[in-house]
């Protein structure tokens, strides 16, 4: 039986070949009718591209991804960049760019056209990190149902039609911090929150764990107020210090955000010092520190790094072997640290 080409599939299917070849790669801006015919071609004359051949064209084929978060502290920065740099090394056989934008949080415009300016430079495939807003939704669903493959990370986006999701199990890791929260102080004593923006899907996911897990545990002390920082020290610091001098007997704080040095400056700043017990995410140095000199409690910590290194190679995956996510969250493990720990 003579072998099927792309031409003779095309020729089948009543369309060019240039629309096989963005069918076989996956690739967007295909007619869905047209995609519908070509896969039926595909099946009806079980044809599989050369392997000597596509991984030829793999290597001389320039593949780019896009990368879109917020700008964030240097700790976070550094681990995705580590993270997108071990990628892209493990894939050193491919010619692959990944492409890199950051934008300001507190404009939802700026992560639009991070978006529009990785796809006029040729990326055809994304990663994205973002709040989860309407204009962000509907920018990623008009691009998934192009067939444009988008994975989030960090912080999901749900109902954006992406591939999946890649970081922490933010529920569990509210609700460990939860546990560990009520193990240091009374069932009934008072709380306070802080988140960074509260549109984030990782922030409310943590708060509804923590929430959940106080609730299983018997906590008495009622509903706590959540502050929003939007992770800027001074903004963080000022809220904290004012709740704390307006609010006497607070047990206990609970840091969603990045600003925990703040918060354990507000803390010290009005007097208490080891009698308001901290519990917080992630682990940069300036963290650490405080660990070992006793200004915080516990630490539930997340792979910054799998995030940067992870999305990249499951877009690749994508690209170039046509090969998708099995799972839909892709999860890395929570660790908890203390003092003795770092």
């Amino acid at each position: 039986m003579v072998r099927p080409t792309l031409k003779s599939i095309a020729e089948y299917a009543g369309v060019s070949r240039g629309t096989v070849d963005r069918v076989l790669h996956g690739r967007p801006k295909v007619n869905p009718e047209k995609r519908k015919r070509v896969e039926e071609a595909l099946r009806k004359f079980n044809y599989t591209p050369n392997a000597a051949a596509r991984s030829l064209a793999l290597k001389t084929q320039n593949f780019k991804i896009g990368v879109v978060h917020p700008r964030w502290p240097a700790y976070f920065e550094d681990e995705i960049s580590r993270g997108v740099a071990s990628a892209k090394s493990s894939l050193n056989d491919y010619s692959l760019d990944v492409l890199i934008r950051r934008y300001d949080e507190d404009s939802p415009d700026e992560c639009i056209q991070a978006i529009e300016a990785l796809l006029a430079e040729g990326a055809r495939a994304l990663a994205i990190c973002s709040k989860n807003t309407a204009p962000v939704r509907k920018r990623l669903l008009a691009l998934t149902r192009e067939k444009f493959p988008v994975v989030t990370f960090n912080s999901d986006v749900p109902k954006s039609g992406r591939l999946c999701f890649v970081g922490q199990d933010d529920e569990k890791a509210g609700r460990i911090a939860g546990d560990l929260m009520l193990k240091l102080i009374p069932r009934d004593g008072p709380i306070l929150a802080v988140g960074n923006y509260l549109e984030y899907e990782s922030t409310q996911n943590r708060l509804s764990g923590f929430r959940a897990k106080l609730a299983e545990l018997g906590y008495a002390g009622g509903q706590f107020p959540i502050l929003e920082s939007h992770n800027l020290y001074d903004i963080t610091y000022k809220k904290v210090l004012d709740h704390l001098r307006k609010n006497a007997g607070v047990a206990g704080l609970y840091m969603t955000t990045q600003s925990t040095a703040a918060a354990i400056a507000a803390v010290e700043d009005a007097g208490l010092t080891g009698r308001v017990r901290i519990v917080c995410h992630d682990l940069p140095a300036s963290t650490r520190q405080s660990l070992r000199m006793g200004l915080l409690d516990f630490v539930v910590d997340q792979n910054i790094h799998h995030q940067g290194f992870t999305p990249v190679t499951l877009l690749s995956d994508v690209l170039m072997a046509g090969k998708y996510p099995e799972e839909e969250r892709q999860y890395a493990p929570v660790t908890i640290a203390c003092s003795e720990s770092v």
